[in-house]
């Protein structure tokens, strides 16, 4: 698996520590590992990377929050983007969220319902929808 690490070219307008690594696990699935604050200030950055992902012709993205301490509406909004892009379909968008209060975030705003939450990052490798259009199993 190779790895890209890109830094936050959104820390001088006050990102903390932001930064997102990228890697792709199997054909079709790209997993994003995010790091630091999911904000106003890092939003875009995050939406944009998920987009090009999506048109680069991966089929399944898999979002790894377990290292992020916040997340507000516009990081909410950069998520949803992606999905949007990436279409409909169980197990092609999943996000991995093992910290109770940034749960509870995506359980207060219903987010809970569009995305699947796993809690650890190979539970939601192992749901995630590969290049065969069936469930991996990991």
């Amino acid at each position: 698996m190779r790895w890209i690490v890109r830094d936050s070219e959104s820390a001088v307008l006050g990102a903390s520590d932001f930064r997102v690594e990228e890697a792709q696990p199997r054909d079709g699935t790209v997993l994003f590992i995010v790091h630091g604050d999911l904000d106003l200030h890092s939003a875009d950055e995050l939406g944009d990377l998920l987009v090009s992902a999506v048109d680069r012709g991966a089929s399944s993205l898999v979002v790894d929050l377990a290292d992020v301490g916040f997340v507000d509406s516009q990081g909410l909004g950069a998520l949803l983007r992606g999905t949007r892009r990436l279409g409909a379909g169980e197990g092609r968008f999943r996000l991995v969220v093992p910290a109770p209060e940034i749960r509870r975030v995506f359980e207060i705003t219903a987010l809970d319902r569009v995305f699947p939450l796993d809690a650890t990052r190979e539970q939601a490798l192992a749901g995630a929808i590969g290049d065969d259009g069936g469930l991996n199993d990991g």
